[in-house]
């Protein structure tokens, strides 16, 4: 690789000008744009991913056609374009679009790209503009890295760092030099040692510091050195601890706090557009790692720039996505109850959509405490319009809708009523349990006739679990209801505990409307069949729990019946009232 210095030119002639046609030009701006999106492919992906080895491997491609074309080309760089022959290539679009910045502010002026150019090389010199335009920038600059990158095949022109080249070389005119060589480790064993330059005594001179004789001041230098040694012990450890303090910091918590201090100071409109773009990265790592101040407090800061690079409502959709619902719930599981109180906090900000992220977090979690206060906090913003969660119970996991149900129970009240009922006809029968218990906390009034609904094909414990639910109070038309019951044919082939069930839910709620029907079952006429007697004693068993002076009538006149299997039924409930 070499160089043509700014300040010294080696004396081989310079080869001559050559101007490149419009055809020339294009290839060259073709080149030099391809190149650009590499760069950019190269900084979005990682290096193994097929793209950028694809978008590599075209680059070079185009290299090699570009020189058999043209045979060398020199590029030169702005501050702000980069030109082919005086003619523009690739003017900056914007201040982050701006391909000729990097060159033009390392000193670079010039890259030839000369005949027999290696894909090697291509690669090298991508390497080296990115390492000087990524976000975790090298400490060389571009024309070092160059140098180290041994491009052979291709030529910098750049302005030298002062020192660089000495300053007692006579300064040829303008185009006079050659390409001088880069330096390389066996030319310096070449060169003769050169004498130090001598300064006058006290350490004053144009030449390098580290050559000034330091005169009467050595024991002042000394004395310095020593109180730096005494000191150093105590300024590592500051140093350390200063160290350790920073970086306990998240890059979440210090990313929000620069644009804290970047929205304070009174930003421009286009300032205020970087920061709207830069916030949502931040706002999302937020939420990836579970920072949920921080998230807060980047959405604050997003909606109060007020600028049409972000959408409120499209973040909105990015929380219910599943990826991002997955690593909300596995941050949350981990933080526990005190971690969902500060997320809960963010979700209040969300507004409605907050509720739907919500329940989607509900339903994922595996932690019981956080999955309990995520529903505590539903209910509280739920209270007052139930029906915001309507929507969730046709949703196709059963166990998400008995959770709603759940939430609507411990809503309660006549609100809840119809959203109840439709999950009543919910194919799960755990769904339905959920809905009868939830009808607890609903006026029996109201809740009545959905009991009464849900006995239709329920399960044993269901079944038991509505009547339970019907005993709360005396009615009329549930007793009657009830009593439909013993008459059907095949009573008796229900299970046991369903029969018990019967019995003790039509003693709750019967009056004096179905003592009579109940008088008439109790002296029914039933040869030969035992079960049937303990239906008799069951029926009595209900008139005493009546306990109203007509029920009490009908088991003093059972008792004397002439039949012993209806005088032995009323007078043991008759006993049993004496005994209660």
């Amino acid at each position: 690789m070499s160089v043509i210095s700014r300040t010294g030119r080696s004396g081989a002639a310079s080869p001559p000008e050559r101007t490149l046609t419009d055809a020339s030009v294009k290839v060259a701006a073709g080149w030099i744009a391809q190149f650009a999106r590499t760069l950019k492919t190269c900084r979005l992906y990682d290096a193994m991913n097929p793209t950028v080895i694809r978008f590599r491997d075209e680059l070079s491609q185009a290299a090699y056609a570009m020189i058999r074309e043209l045979g060398t080309v020199t590029y030169r760089f702005e501050s702000d374009d980069v030109t082919v022959d005086g003619v523009s290539v690739h003017p900056a679009r914007s201040r982050d679009d701006n391909l000729a910045y990097p060159f033009h502010r390392d000193g670079v002026r010039g890259i030839t790209i000369n005949g027999g150019v290696t894909s090697r090389e291509i690669d090298a010199f991508v390497d080296c503009v990115l390492a000087v335009t990524g976000q975790n920038l090298d400490g060389d600059d571009l024309v070092t890295l160059l140098w180290e990158a041994h491009l052979t095949h291709m030529d910098v022109d750049y302005v030298p760092a002062q020192g660089d080249v000495g300053a007692g070389a006579p300064t040829p005119e303008e185009g006079a030099g050659a390409l001088m060589p880069w330096p390389a480790a066996n030319d310096a064993q070449k060169q003769p040692e050169e004498a130090p330059a001598q300064a006058p005594e006290g350490g004053t001179g144009k030449g390098r510091s580290e050559d000034w004789t330091l005169g009467d001041l050595t024991v002042e230098v000394e004395a310095s050195f020593v109180e730096l040694d005494a000191m150093a012990g105590h300024e590592i450890d500051r140093f350390r601890a200063e160290y350790a303090a920073e970086h306990r910091v998240s890059p979440v918590t210090a990313a929000v706090a620069i644009a804290q201090a970047c929205v304070k100071a009174d930003p421009t409109i286009d300032d205020r557009r970087e920061i709207a773009r830069f916030l949502p990265r931040v706002l999302r790592t937020a939420l990836s790692s579970g920072a949920w101040a921080e998230a807060r407090e980047a959405l604050r800061m997003l909606r109060a720039l007020g600028v049409r690079e972000w959408s409120e409502e499209t973040f909105r959709q990015e929380l219910q996505q599943p990826v991002t619902v997955a690593r909300v719930v596995e941050q949350l599981d981990k933080q526990g109850e005190a971690g969902a109180a500060e997320w809960l906090a963010l979700a209040d900000d969300l507004g409605d959509a907050g509720i739907d992220w919500m329940t989607l977090v509900l339903s994922e979690s595996q932690q019981r405490d956080v999955r309990l206060g995520v529903a505590e906090a539903l209910t509280d913003r739920c209270r007052d319009n139930p029906e915001r969660l309507a929507s969730w119970l046709t949703d196709g996991r059963w166990y998400v809708v008995r959770n709603i149900v759940h939430i609507l129970g411990w809503i309660g009240g006549a609100q809840v009523a119809g959203l109840l009922q439709v999950a009543l006809r919910h194919p799960d029968s755990r769904v339905r349990e959920e809905v009868v218990v939830a009808l607890g906390n609903v006026e029996l009034k109201i809740a009545r006739p959905l009991l009464i609904r849900a006995v239709d094909g329920a399960e044993s414990k269901l079944f038991c679990q509505v009547l339970a639910r019907l005993s709360a109070a005396r009615d009329a038309a549930t007793a009657r209801w009830l009593f439909a019951f013993l008459q059907q044919e095949r009573f008796e082939q229900r299970p046991p505990e369903e029969r018990r069930a019967i019995y003790a839910a039509l003693a709750s709620v019967g009056g004096d409307e179905i003592v009579p029907e109940l008088e008439a079952e109790l002296v029914r006429q039933n040869w030969f069949d035992r079960s049937q007697e303990i239906h008799r004693h069951n029926v009595a068993r209900i008139l005493a729990r009546i306990a109203t002076p007509r029920a009490c009538e009908a088991l003093r006149t059972a008792a004397e019946s002439k039949r012993p299997p209806v005088r032995q039924a009323a007078q043991s409930a008759l006993d049993w009232m004496k005994g209660t």
